[in-house]
């Protein structure tokens, strides 16, 4: 069986712009939709992947600090 994959590693350099700010709602819910039709790739054996996850974080790498802990979508 094939999949329709998807990867995304988005980031956005804060503080965030308004106009994304107000979308960031609307974002989270369709990907929260799009999760609900997500499957494991072979799933339940030793080589499952794990395809059904999304999450955000802030990052600060750039500052030398870890990360801060990442949040389910």
């Amino acid at each position: 069986m094939s999949y329709l994959r998807f990867n995304l590693d988005v980031a956005i350099k804060q503080p965030i712009p308004e106009t994304l700010k107000n979308k960031l709602p609307i974002i989270r819910s369709h990907v929260r939709d799009l999760k609900s039709y997500a499957s494991k790739i072979n799933e339940g054996t030793p080589n499952e992947e794990m395809t059904v996850k999304a999450t955000y974080h802030v990052c600060r790498h750039d500052e030398g600090l870890p990360c801060d802990e990442e949040t389910e979508i």
